[in-house]
């Protein structure tokens, strides 16, 4: 079968930022409840002139540029959003509007284009999807084209709002990659009714968010798909497991849904429990802690909420086998976001650049999972395999450089935007460069299009 999967990856981050020890002190809270509690040191702010289809055109236009991509490479580009401003048209006619300002009229015409909306599932599933299109060699060009895209707001003086945050992540898929392999066929998912956890209704760009249910249902859809990407796992026979081993001790690295590093820990740790409960290597971690709580005839979402057995996850977070392992299989994963925030259906990504810009190892030739989430829910795990040179191949990446040289806001600068205080028309400031800036959102007869300019 051919090789298919990620040619080439690039982020961009708002160059804005506040600090979460200084809200946590406006908000009279402990910093430490934000920083090391949550695990979000600061959050990017998205400035007047920017918002999620900016963001996603210049994470594309970056990557052309500094890789050398051109227009005719690529047969197809998929944006996948939560934050969708229109209810008509896709987010990629904007993208595509913004990239032919720099290559020319009808560069991109021949593109084919999707949006598909369901948080970080929706992003891991386009890159999927759009691999199998050169597995069936229905591509007529070389390249496709994933972008995710998303800014995270909440309510003033909420508990959501020390996660904010966002971030666009451009991918190409092709054949014959340069940087991780696609696994075929190794992958699953599941999907499942939640209509409470998490919503935006009536084009809110806040969300409503009921806390211990999202966590509930994001611990739920992951158990449910890692179930059956085991299944899927056993039955490509791609690893030989002995006795006393379980398949995560064949894939070396896990990149999470990543909303905050606190929910990152809270699913890894469900599936340890459930991995590592009838292994030998638990007995010592029962003599510590003591047994895992019964369930009784509680559904796993129940159970998850119940007090007994978050003060048990609580025990085994401490424990030394806990830690060593979150630090080796997800920490370098956790270093982006920890300054960029929430990102929603863009967080797989930072958080895979995030590995491929901060691990120390060599990673060439070991095995990944990427496991997305979305609420409402759904959940989907991917298996990539880093290739030999995927560090050389990465070599534009400049997260940590871009999170490096944002502009710090102070409270009030930030609440003025946040509350639209500093709209749109005061305020023109354009730091890094290049990237697309909004520059207008027409009225009356041209109610609610958006103008765009590329700013070199």
């Amino acid at each position: 079968m051919k090789s298919i999967g990620i040619d080439a990856i690039y982020v961009y981050t708002s160059e804005l930022y506040v600090d979460n020890y200084d809200l946590a002190k406006a908000r009279n809270i402990d910093p430490n409840h934000f920083i090391k509690g949550i695990g979000i040191k600061t959050f990017s702010v998205k400035p007047p002139n920017e918002d999620y289809v900016s963001q996603a055109a210049t994470a594309a236009y970056r990557l052309m540029k500094y890789y050398g991509y051109r227009p005719e490479d690529f047969f197809r580009i998929d944006v996948a959003t939560e934050s969708s401003l229109e209810g008509s048209r896709a987010t990629v006619s904007d993208v595509i509007g913004m990239l032919e300002q720099v290559y020319g009229k009808g560069s991109f015409s021949h593109i084919l284009g999707y949006e598909q909306k369901f948080a970080c599932a929706s992003g891991v599933e386009r890159i999927l999807e759009s691999s199998i299109w050169h597995v069936a060699d229905y591509n007529p060009r070389k390249y496709s084209m994933v972008i995710v895209s998303d800014t995270a707001k909440y309510n003033l003086q909420t508990g959501e709002e020390p996660t904010q945050g966002g971030a666009a992540v451009a991918f190409v898929i092709s054949e014959n990659p340069k940087i991780a392999d696609i696994i075929p066929k190794g992958f699953a998912g599941s999907m499942r009714y939640e209509p409470g956890d998490f919503r935006k209704p009536d084009g809110r760009t806040v969300a409503i968010v009921d806390g211990r249910q999202s966590i509930a249902s994001y611990l739920n859809e992951m158990k449910i798909a890692w179930l059956l990407y085991k299944k899927q796992l056993k039955k490509l026979n791609l690893f030989k497991l002995e006795k006393d081993e379980t398949i995560l001790d064949y894939i070396s690295k896990a990149i999470y849904h990543n909303p905050n590093m606190k929910m990152v820990r809270d699913a890894h740790t469900s599936l340890l429990l459930h991995e590592w409960r009838n292994l030998t290597r638990f007995n010592n971690i029962v003599k510590d802690i003591g047994e895992q709580p019964k369930r009784g005839n509680l559904d796993d979402l129940s159970f998850y909420q119940t007090k007994e057995y978050n003060d048990y996850r609580r025990k085994f977070i401490k424990t030394n086998d806990f830690i060593d392992d979150f630090d080796n299989r997800i920490g370098s994963s956790l270093i982006a976001p920890s300054y960029i925030g929430n990102s929603y259906s863009a967080s797989f990504g930072v958080g895979l650049a995030s590995m491929i810009e901060n691990d120390k190892e060599n990673l060439s030739n070991s095995f990944a999972l990427i496991g997305g989430y979305g609420s409402g829910s759904k959940s989907i795990i991917i298996t990539i395999k880093f290739l030999d040179h995927y560090k050389h191949e990465s070599r534009y990446l400049d997260t940590m450089n871009q999170i490096k040289n944002r502009i710090k806001l102070n409270i009030d600068e930030y609440q003025d935007i946040h509350s639209d205080k500093i709209n749109l028309e005061s305020y023109t400031k354009i730091l890094s460069k290049p990237r697309f800036i909004l520059t207008s959102i027409g009225k009356n007869e041209n109610e609610g299009i958006r103008y765009y300019s590329i700013s070199e």
